[in-house]
């Protein structure tokens, strides 16, 4: 059972022990499958090739918090949310490029949920350019209590050079208190690159399309 009592700053430890079982001289060894082979600790500057990513049923997520940085396992689909599980247990789940399940690293996110009728079910870069509007419903756990939430959320699209775009999501909480605003990175109608809230208690987590990205960006500093 996790608990739900440790600090939001111990995810970034959590995502150190899921990453791989062991480091030399800060640099992660021995997984060929979460291990990017850098100094994600800022122990020194070198940089090593980055080993592709052994998918499991699918590619695997490439996320991030804060200097830590892994590639989660795709383990199932179920319904329009992709499944990925670390073996230590942590979970994240993904639908359309948005975080909506964060299990067993300290701060939970029991399930982030969409009506039925939002745009954002269908096209999300067409919806953004359209400064589309929804709600979301989020359960998360606090105080080993889970919380419901409710946010009204809307997207701005600003271009930028060739057919890359930001996307701001701005959401605010519906009956009082802050709320919190996500950034996505696009090229096309994809989303590359994501910078989202999870838990009013922690950091946001990044996501990246690609294992070169994870290594070479923090997306609180520059995007995509």
């Amino acid at each position: 059972m996790p608990d739900h009592k440790r600090p939001a700053g111990y995810l970034a430890l959590a995502f150190l022990l899921v990453a791989l079982p062991g480091c030399t001289d800060g640099r992660f060894v021995n997984n060929p499958v979460l291990d990017y082979g850098r100094d994600l600790v800022g122990l020194g500057s070198e940089e090593q090739p980055l080993p592709e990513a052994a998918p499991s049923i699918g590619p695997p997520l490439f996320i991030g918090y804060n200097a830590i940085r892994v590639a989660l396992p795709h383990t199932e689909n179920r319904g329009q949310s992709k499944y990925y599980v670390a073996p230590d247990g942590v979970e994240v789940a993904m639908s359309s490029g948005q975080v909506v399940r964060v299990i067993g690293i300290g701060v939970d996110l029991e399930g982030m949920y969409l009506p039925n009728e939002s745009p954002y079910r269908g096209n999300f870069v067409q919806a953004a350019r359209k400064n589309a509007e929804t709600e979301r419903f989020v359960d998360y756990f606090r105080k080993r209590k889970i919380i419901h939430d409710n946010y009204r959320c809307a997207l701005t699209y600003v271009p930028r050079e060739g057919d890359k775009g930001i996307i701001t999501e701005q959401c605010n909480r519906i009956l009082s208190g802050p709320g919190f605003q996500n950034t996505y990175w696009t090229e096309g109608d994809r989303v590359v690159c994501s910078l989202q809230w999870f838990h009013p208690d922690a950091n946001k987590l990044q996501f990246f399309e690609t294992p070169e990205q994870a290594q070479r960006l923090d997306l609180n500093e520059e995007g995509c």
